[in-house]
């Protein structure tokens, strides 16, 4: 397991990363979300990280048994990446990418992370995959670009767990469907039917019935009033 790590003093050589991290997730999230996320970083909800080239994986205790996935993919470059340069994922049912938004969840990683970049500020290279874009420009010899590819070599700073491996398109993640609605049907429906094309009787007029109205006069304005509205027709 790697879990996050929590700095301690004053002193530390990430700190401009750090600080920036924590910028790029409030303009990534809405303040619901950032106060949320930053409280579950706080709470150490945030059980694993896996900092690696392009991409940066947490596992998130939430509201349910299974820790929540997030994923923060980045393009490859130097430096701190600008809002439009990472792009995040999440396992719960609120990742729905709402206007290049992310979850409390997401908010959380980049929360974890940013205490990373305190730490160890080389971190910031590894996720940029710096490497590869240095490579990328020093080969002359290629007539087309190669597009770009997760390493999967291990590198300074770079923290694996097999249990991230997980299909976030796996069903156990997925909402639980709703109930199908059930549709009502009247038990009289069959006693209730006529045929079509059969009469119906003439019913005479109904004279109003000569009720004894009741001694307390509330009710008996209300009954009077009811009664005045009340009409049988025939269809």
């Amino acid at each position: 397991m790697s879990k996050p790590r929590q700095p301690f003093g004053a002193q530390h050589p990430g700190r401009l990363p750090a600080t920036m991290v924590k910028v790029l997730a409030a303009e990534m999230s809405d303040p619901s979300r950032l106060r949320r996320g930053k409280q579950y970083a706080k709470d150490g909800s945030v059980l694993d990280i896996v900092v690696e080239p392009g991409v940066v994986t947490c596992e998130i205790q939430g509201s349910r048994p299974t820790p929540y996935i997030a994923h923060l993919e980045v393009t490859p470059g130097d430096g701190m990446p600008l809002r439009r340069d990472v792009t995040c994922m999440c396992s719960c049912p609120d990742d729905d990418n709402w206007d290049g938004h992310g979850c409390k969840h997401v908010v959380a990683a980049l929360f974890a992370l940013s205490n990373e970049f305190l730490i160890e500020p080389e971190l910031l290279d590894v996720w940029r995959n710096r490497d590869a874009v240095h490579d990328e420009i020093d080969d002359d010899s290629a007539d087309e670009p190669v597009p770009f590819q997760f390493d999967d070599t291990p590198r300074r700073g770079t923290r694996r767990h097999l249990s991230l491996v997980r299909d976030l398109d796996d069903d156990s993640i997925d909402e639980p469907p709703e109930p199908a609605q059930s549709v009502f049907e009247d038990p009289l429906q069959d006693v209730l039917r006529v045929p079509p094309g059969s009469e119906l009787p003439d019913i005479p007029v109904l004279d109003p019935a000569d009720l004894v109205m009741p001694k307390d006069r509330e009710l008996a304005t209300a009954l009077r009033a009811a009664l005045s509205h009340v009409r049988v027709d025939w269809d």
